[in-house]
């Protein structure tokens, strides 16, 4: 069995482009195309995104991008971490429980421009957000939208013709659409926001006023990056730190601080973690870090947004999308894709499956009794680990680095009296190991049966990492239940369609079916030009109870 740890390349002290010469203002920008399926939606609801992000009409090189909602205070709500693929992601930004209704800026960007602070390459546009436990605040002064906002207005490249304007519950139908034959095409039929007349989006942002500069650039190029603080005064810049994360697979990296007292870690290939812990090399010295949020600055000052107003009429409106969300969130809830596993190439010298033996009390006597290249020794009454060297034909002198399912363990006399019950497998590199430019003297690596640590304590002065969890693929389940799965159609997505296959002509047919819900739905198309530019079309459709 292979070691299956992560090791990857750490950012140290500076970033990707830090130490190159040229200005800001010449590095190249991103256009960040997004299509959401719905422009109103309830609290606890999660909003469906079609995202592609160019550079140079090119997909672009960042590797994740970052979705959520800014308050009219400036205030961020929610927040998701989205992995890209060629530029790409069919993603979702969950609408927390505690947002009060109101109008939201909806925000899609990158780290590369979020670091440079420049909102001109973020996508922004105006959603709602109804919270029956939240009423909107009081109406304050109008203020006039400014020069910054512009409307959705339809474009002459995209025709949809629906087979019927008016529909009754349940019924199905379809829609014929015409676009370029060479471009990106997304399609979503949703409730119709009746509190904003048209989809609104800030498409020309201000310049900000704080100015970037080229040390704080930071493209993920490779992973999710990880960047904190050390709360010292003065950071010791020689001391090692490892980050571990814990879920179907562990993975470990290590890192630094500059000047500063900032440290980075790359993730890499690593897509999904539960949790993280952060380490010093002297685990009996605590140490403070403050974590920076992969999220962009909300802006300083209050946005103009225009008032949300809910009046007694649209009670049965606001009822109704609370029924397709608490309905649809628990029945179409989407399915996880699954993901796969990332293996890397760290072949142990060793290795011993402990199903194959008596285990005895304690992993000390164990590793004496049937490792003869991991030495148990004891000094001062407490036990400590070497491994032989076996190119060197010696023993090393420097401690192994250990590891219990990817987390290190430097209490190596705690760690000699624990029970192996629930360690499976025990793995050990008899070599020099390096990790960047970190040598080991060896490796001895435990990993039990459920990567649960098989019960050991986290170590006292581990910092447990607060930390959003990477976003995992999702499959929607938008269309109208079958006859025998027997539970309402509430729907108020009736249909979401990321990348509409074209023929030769820029024709498609597309079918779908109306929902038990009654009221007026909004279909909207957009298109993403050969030449980059996002057009889109919208057309009113209306459900009705002819009862």
């Amino acid at each position: 069995m292979r070691l299956t740890l992560l090791f990857i390349f750490a950012i140290m002290g500076s970033n990707l482009l830090a130490q190159q010469n040229q200005p800001v203002s010449s590095l190249p920008k991103e256009d960040v195309y997004v299509h959401a399926g719905q422009s109103i939606a309830v609290a606890g609801e999660r909003l469906p995104l079609s995202i592609n992000i160019t550079m140079d009409q090119a997909p672009t090189k960042s590797t994740f991008a970052y979705a959520d909602l800014v308050s009219r205070s400036g205030k961020r709500f929610g927040g998701a971490v989205i992995p890209l693929k060629n530029g790409k992601a069919s993603a979702y930004l969950t609408v927390p429980e505690n947002t009060p209704s109101d109008h939201y800026l909806l925000r899609v960007y990158s780290r590369y421009a979020a670091s440079l602070n420049d909102a001109s390459q973020y996508h922004q546009e105006l959603i709602s957000v109804i919270n029956p436990a939240i009423p909107p605040a009081p109406k304050a002064a109008e203020k006039p939208l400014d020069g910054n906002w512009q409307s959705i207005t339809a474009s002459n490249a995209i025709t949809v013709q629906p087979e019927k304007e008016a529909l009754n519950l349940g019924e199905q139908s379809s829609l014929r659409l015409s676009a370029s034959p060479d471009s990106k095409v997304t399609v979503s039929i949703s409730r119709k926001n009746p509190f904003l007349d048209r989809t609104q989006w800030v498409q020309n942002s201000p310049p900000s006023k704080t100015k970037p500069q080229m040390e704080a650039l930071l493209p993920e190029l490779r992973g999710h990056i990880i960047k904190g603080t050390l709360t010292a005064k003065e950071a010791d810049t020689t001391k090692l730190y490892f980050l571990s994360a814990h879920g179907d697979q562990s993975a470990l990296y290590l890192g630094k601080a500059n000047r500063k007292g900032e440290i980075y870690f790359d993730l890499g290939a690593l897509k999904h973690y539960e949790f993280l812990l952060l380490q010093s090399d002297v685990d009996s010295v605590p140490f403070g870090l403050n974590l920076q949020l992969p999220f962009a600055d909300a802006p300083a000052e209050g946005l103009d947004f225009p008032p949300l107003e809910i009046t007694p009429a649209q009670k049965e409106l606001l009822d109704n999308l609370v029924l397709s969300a608490s309905t649809s969130t628990y029945f179409l809830k989407p399915r996880q894709q699954n993901l796969q596993p990332i293996v890397t190439g760290y072949a142990p010298d060793r290795g011993y499956n402990l199903d194959d033996y008596n285990r005895f009390e304690d992993l000390a006597t164990t590793l004496k009794e049937y490792m003869p290249t991991a030495l148990v020794r004891k000094n001062k009454g407490k036990y400590y680990f070497k491994l032989t060297n076996i190119p060197e034909h010696s023993v090393f002198d420097g401690n192994p680095l250990i590891l219990v399912d990817g987390m290190p363990v430097f209490d190596s006399d705690k760690l000699a009296q624990f029970s192996p019950e629930n360690i499976k497998r025990a793995e050990i590199i008899n070599r020099r190991f390096y990790i960047l430019s970190y040598g080991f003297d060896g490796i001895l690596s435990f990993t039990s049966y459920d990567n649960d640590f098989g019960g050991y304590p986290i170590p006292e002065h581990a910092l447990y990492l607060e930390y959003p969890p990477i976003q995992q693929p999702v499959s929607w389940q938008f269309n109208a239940p079958k006859k025998d799965e027997h539970f309402p159609d509430f729907r108020s997505v009736l249909l979401w369609e990321e990348s509409v296959q074209l023929d030769d002509s820029g024709k498609a047919s597309l079918s779908f079916t109306a929902s038990q819900v009654p009221g007026t739905y909004e279909i909207r198309v957009s298109q993403i030009t050969p030449d980059g530019r996002q057009v889109w079309t919208t057309k009113e459709l209306e459900v009705i109870d002819e009862k």
